[in-house]
């Protein structure tokens, strides 16, 4: 089998339009994924901080700290935040259904169908039934939250509600202003889409990746401009990997194009 094979023509031609040769394009393509893997993980450890710091900051400026569980309405979401809960909160349910035996799960039929199970009711709808009895924890329905949701409540749309009251505090750099955080996490999401879906990023598009990365990861929890913070410090070593690849990416482009 040749590489084209395992790759795909499509696939190849986005690097064939860049290089002078199969093999080079073959090689820029392995270069690109090298560096989507640090970007990855550099972009997971950020997501994994936004949700956690913004979370807390929340909780404690709206005096609820399970401000994502059903009733709550401490926190003047909006009705796409609210759905966006209300699907992370079935996931969970689901995470949690999983984890049963085919016996236990069988079980709970006796709670979801007190009268017995409907004989024309499909099987798809009964786990639904079941997995609505189980009541999930806050931290169970943050881990079923996405980036778009957190990057969203840095939005033009909670500038009142959310950032002047509390998030500016996750960013306590009074230099800096909500739409710069806003949009660099746009950026940063986009980036994370296409890594995700075995996409290249590339040309401007990484640099200005980059920037947004670099920008997030020095202004998380730094009430100035620093060389140590925090964040700074728990994130060395994933953006050192991740510099350390994009050099190399860069290196390679210049050489293979």
């Amino acid at each position: 089998m040749d590489y084209i094979d395992f790759i795909s023509a499509e696939r190849l031609k986005t690097y064939l339009d860049h290089t002078d040769s199969q093999k080079k394009a073959i090689a820029l393509h392995n270069h690109t994924l090298q560096l989507a893997a640090s970007l990855m993980s550099m972009i997971a450890l950020l997501e994994l901080s936004l949700r956690n710091t913004t979370n807390q900051r929340l909780s404690y400026d709206f005096g609820d700290f399970d401000w994502l569980l059903p009733g709550h309405t401490a926190l003047p979401l909006l009705p796409r935040e609210q759905k966006a809960i209300s699907t992370a909160t079935s996931q969970a349910q689901k995470a949690a259904y999983s984890k049963l035996s085919y016996k236990e799960k069988a079980e709970l039929d006796t709670k979801a169908f007190p009268n017995g199970v409907p004989a024309e009711l499909a099987h798809k709808n009964i786990v639904k039934k079941r997995q609505a009895l189980f009541v999930v924890s806050h931290g169970q329905i943050i881990s079923q939250t996405t980036f778009s949701f957190w990057k969203r409540l840095y939005s033009s749309e909670y500038e009142t509600d959310l950032w002047k009251r509390s998030l500016k505090k996750v960013f306590p750099n009074k230099s800096l202003r909500r739409g710069d955080i806003s949009r660099a996490l746009e950026v940063i999401y986009a980036a994370r889409n296409r890594v995700a879906h075995h996409e290249p990023v590339y040309g401007a598009r990484l640099d200005e990746t980059m920037r947004a990365l670099s920008f997030i990861r020095d202004a998380l929890g730094a009430k100035k401009d620093e060389n140590n913070s925090s964040f700074q410090r728990f994130s060395r070593v994933q953006y050192l990997r991740l510099r350390m690849d994009y050099e190399s990416f860069v290196e390679a482009w210049d050489t293979l194009t």
